[in-house]
C-alpha cells in the first residue's frame, strides 16, 4: 500500500514573521521612550532658574541636579548658571545708578557730581571744587555731607560689593613739601574720602580701598584750564562682581598671611 503524501499548509507562516516584527518594533519604542524620559524635578529647577533670570522669582546660584534618574540630558550637581547672576546684577546696577542719580539731583549737585555706568561698574565722579581747595587734600567741613550722604543713603545698603575710591589730578606738577608730586596728592584725597565713608558713611572697611592715579588717568586731555578742572576729581567706583575678583583675592591673601 503506497504511503499518502502529506502536504504542509504554509499559507499562515507570514503571521510568524509579522508577529516577530511587531515585537521588535514594540521593544524599540519602549527603549526610545525610556531614553527620552525627562526628569520632572530637574526640568522644574531649570524652569525656575530661567524665570529668575528674567526677574520672575528668587535668585538661585546654581541649577541643582544629580547623576541619578534616566534623563537623556543629565545636569551635574552644582552646575553654575552664568546667565542668572549677570542678569540679576545688571538689574541691580541699573537700579542703583538711578538711585544715586536721584540723590545727586535732589541735593542740587548736578554739574559737580556725575554718575556713569561702565564695564567695571558704577562710577560716581565728584569734582575737586566741591570737596577740596586747590592743592589740598582736606575735605571742607561744609562739603563732607555730600560724601556722607552717598555713603549712608546708597553705598552702605549694597551687600557684598567692593568699592574703590580713586584720586585723580591734572598734569600741573605739585610744589608742596606735604605733597611732593601728584601721586601723593591723589593718594591723600582718595584716603580722606575713604575715611569719611567708613567713619561716618557706614561703609565696611573690608569692602573699600583707595587707588591713587595722579595725573595718569585723565578724562580729557590736559590742554586747557577747563579740561584740567575736569580731570581733578575723586571717583567712587562700585565694582561689578567680575571686576572685584582681584579685591576679593587680595583680601584672602592678606588674611592668610597674618
Amino acid at each position: 500500500m503506497a504511503k499518502e503524501k502529506i502536504i504542509k499548509d504554509n499559507a499562515e507562516r507570514w503571521l510568524l514573521t509579522y508577529a516577530d516584527l511587531m515585537n521588535l518594533l514594540l521593544i524599540l519604542f519602549i527603549i526610545l521612550y525610556s531614553m527620552s524620559q525627562v526628569n520632572t524635578e530637574k526640568f522644574q529647577q531649570l524652569s525656575q532658574s530661567l524665570s529668575s533670570a528674567f526677574g520672575n522669582g528668587e535668585r538661585p546660584s546654581v541649577v541643582q541636579g544629580g547623576s541619578s534618574g534616566n534623563s537623556l540630558i543629565d545636569f551635574p550637581a552644582t552646575m553654575p548658571s552664568p546667565v542668572i547672576p549677570s542678569k540679576i546684577e545688571d538689574q541691580q546696577m541699573e537700579a542703583l545708578q538711578e538711585e544715586i542719580s536721584g540723590l545727586v539731583d535732589s541735593e542740587g549737585l548736578k554739574g559737580n557730581v556725575s554718575v556713569t555706568m561702565q564695564e567695571r561698574g558704577i562710577v560716581v565722579t565728584i569734582n575737586e571744587k566741591i570737596l577740596f581747595k586747590s592743592g589740598s587734600a582736606i575735605i571742607e567741613p561744609n562739603d563732607q555731607d555730600t560724601v556722607i550722604k552717598i555713603g549712608k543713603d546708597i553705598l552702605s545698603k549694597i551687600p557684598n560689593k567692593h568699592i574703590r575710591v580713586e584720586g585723580h589730578t591734572d598734569n600741573i606738577p605739585m610744589k608742596s613739601a606735604l605733597y611732593p608730586s601728584n601721586w601723593e596728592l591723589s593718594a591723600a584725597r582718595a584716603i580722606n574720602v575713604l575715611k569719611l565713608l567708613v567713619d561716618k558713611g557706614g561703609i565696611n572697611p573690608k569692602m573699600i580701598a583707595p587707588v591713587p592715579y595722579g595725573e595718569y588717568s585723565p578724562l580729557v586731555p590736559n590742554t586747557t584750564d577747563i579740561n584740567r578742572a575736569k580731570n581733578r576729581r575723586v571717583d567712587i567706583v562700585i565694582l561689578r562682581d567680575s571686576s572685584s575678583k582681584g579685591e576679593a583675592d587680595t583680601d584672602k591673601e592678606g588674611s592668610t598671611a597674618k
